[in-house]
């Protein structure tokens, strides 16, 4: 069984290649998040249904500004995977 550390009792793995440990969320917007994942989701989910910040602070019960950074978060991760996904795709004929 993989090692596992923080709050969220996230789990350590190892490259079989180069044996490097990296954490399961690494690469991923929940990389770092100190909320439950069904929370961050929820929180994702409000925001992606057009409810404010403030209202989706109250309804997943976080603080405004941990929804912002959530948000920022998710968005940067988005932004990045656009990047990638779209200067591996082939040219239109």
């Amino acid at each position: 069984m993989p090692p596992r550390y923080g709050p969220n009792k996230t789990r350590v793995l190892r490259c079989p290649t180069c044996t490097a440990r990296f954490s399961e969320r690494t690469g991923t917007s929940l990389f770092d998040a100190r909320l439950p994942a069904q929370k961050v989701v929820a929180v994702l989910a409000h925001v992606a249904e057009g409810v404010g910040t403030r209202k989706t602070a109250r309804l997943v019960g976080a603080y405004t500004n941990t929804v912002t950074w959530y948000i920022r978060r998710a968005g940067e991760h988005a932004h990045d995977l656009r990047d990638e996904l779209v200067a591996f795709s082939p040219d239109a004929p």
